[in-house]
């Protein structure tokens, strides 16, 4: 057979493929819809989740637990409240202390003097980090919430650690395991932590205090 007719078999046998098993065009994960690309909308979709989760979880504590304090009265029993819910809420920190002072003796773990990069010392020690910023944030939020809510609006308090440690035990989880995970366990930890500054704010500046109970 010549040059001329293997080539032009060639060409029957391409056109004669089916739509469905000619090559597909792959997107370029650059561009954009609405102005985010497709690798930042799963995690636009999580924001939402946690948003969506947060007040969901907050609303069905609203009406399921009915619980206040025995004495709101005083400044110390105020405190007293925010100390016990404090002392929940840093747990998963010290947790992740122990774990990395465990780690630090395995020295398969270290680069020099540093934890190598992306090992699960590393992961540990940064979530450690994290955890605590984020813990200072929320003393402050729960304080705030102490100091002008009234007695029956006490139960936010125990509501809002519970929040705080389910989504730290997620973002720890999601940091060694799965980035979306990760995501979704930072924003129900630090987003109920920014309704409470928003709450703040709004009230001091314009006088209008939205109930939470």
């Amino acid at each position: 057979m010549s040059g001329n007719g293997v080539k032009h078999t060639i060409e029957q046998q391409r056109h004669s493929r089916p739509q469905t098993q000619r090559r597909r065009v792959r997107r370029d994960p650059r561009t954009k819809t609405l102005g985010f690309t497709s690798r930042q909308w799963p995690f636009l979709y999580v924001l939402v989740g946690n948003w969506i989760f947060a007040l969901l979880f907050f609303f069905a504590a609203k009406f399921v637990w009915h619980w206040s304090p025995a004495e709101w009265s005083t400044a110390g029993d105020k405190l007293a409240l925010v100390l016990k819910c404090a002392g929940f809420a840093i747990v998963p920190g010290i947790i992740g202390i122990c774990v990395v002072a465990a780690q630090r003796l395995n020295p398969n773990l270290w680069v020099g003097r540093m934890a190598k990069p992306n090992s699960s010392l590393d992961i540990n020690t940064r979530f450690i980090l994290n955890t605590f910023e984020q813990f200072t944030a929320f003393l402050v939020a729960i304080s705030l919430v102490a100091l002008y809510s009234p007695q029956e609006e006490a139960r936010a308090l125990p509501i809002l650690t519970t929040l705080f440690l389910l989504g730290r035990l997620l973002f720890w989880i999601g940091y060694h395991e799965n980035p979306y995970l990760r995501a979704f366990g930072f924003g129900l930890t630090f987003y109920p932590t920014v309704a409470i500054y928003i709450w703040y704010v709004l009230f001091m500046t314009t006088g209008l205090r939205i109930p939470l109970f």
